[in-house]
């Protein structure tokens, strides 16, 4: 049995970044250390971090002192203004590419044009952008008619370009003005696309991240529509060994914020599995 590994796989730019600003806090430990949220959407990462004293919550009043690390996805106007008026040490690990999506809104609003930011109106990237607009924006998942005539147009890093192509033609039908700002990062597409391809020779497909990791749940659902079957898991435990009974070739990719170790575990218990010098043969 054959293994296609993605090349475009490991922690993406921003995640990187964000880890190092982790790491760097860790060996210069002054008091309890905070994420707001989870910093990434990967459980085994949160979970590791945790081991070693970084601990996530929900309400940053909750925090009198030490040091509080923004998460990735960015966090909201009102939770950076209490921490502002607090002694409270802050790193701001939002990922630099949220926050271009911010200031863009921003601009697009201050111009007078009725913000559309195409997204998951409940995922933290898109409700962080949100409230830095005050709120006046209106999100969307999918093409539809929006009845503001000026409108400007950007979206959650995650989103792909296909989706975002989609809904600016819409709203283009009916706006008299409309500017669009492509806001997607880079890395995802890249990744979805790698993925794609590898989906198109595999007979199984396993993507590797966080349940609530939007970028895997997008690059899941693109790959299972070239490869029913396929399969989003977290960790190596959760693979099946019938989902690879008499298949041939396996693809393995994984979003942004999955960790090169992990995907090597998996990669390891997949090969074990079916073919590997101690393993059976699937």
């Amino acid at each position: 049995m054959e293994i296609i590994k993605a090349k475009q796989l490991g922690f993406c730019f921003g995640v990187k970044r964000a880890m190092e600003i982790v790491n760097k806090a860790l060996k210069e430990k002054e008091g309890p250390i905070y994420t707001i949220g989870p910093i990434i959407h990967n459980s085994e990462v949160v979970n590791s971090l945790k081991e070693k004293g970084i601990i996530p919550i929900d309400d940053v009043r909750k925090i009198t002192r030490g040091t509080v690390i923004y998460r990735t996805h960015g966090i909201l106007k009102e939770e950076e203004d209490y921490i502002k008026g607090t002694r409270i040490k802050a790193l701001d690990a939002t990922c630099p590419l949220v926050k271009r999506v911010r200031r863009e809104a921003m601009r697009l609003r201050k111009r007078g044009y009725k913000v559309v930011i195409v997204g998951d109106r409940n995922h933290q990237e898109v409700r962080s952008i949100l409230s830095y607009i005050e709120n006046d924006g209106i999100v969307i998942e999918d093409p539809q008619a929006i009845k503001e005539k000026k409108i400007g147009i950007v979206s959650q890093t995650t989103q792909s370009k296909e989706v975002f192509k989609k809904v600016v033609e819409r709203i283009l039908e009916e706006a008299h003005e409309v500017t669009a700002v492509n806001t997607i990062c880079e890395a995802v597409e890249v990744r979805l696309k790698e993925a794609q391809r590898i989906a198109e020779m595999a007979d199984v497909m396993v993507i590797v991240g966080g349940m609530e990791s939007s970028n895997t749940k997008k690059l899941f659902k693109a790959v299972k529509e070239i490869r029913p079957s396929s399969y989003h898991i977290e960790n190596e435990d959760q693979l099946d060994p019938l989902w690879f009974k008499g298949v041939h070739v396996v693809g393995l990719t994984g979003g942004t914020s999955t960790p090169d170790f992990l995907i090597d575990r998996i990669f390891l218990r997949i090969k074990k599995m079916c073919g590997g010098k101690d393993g059976g043969n699937c």
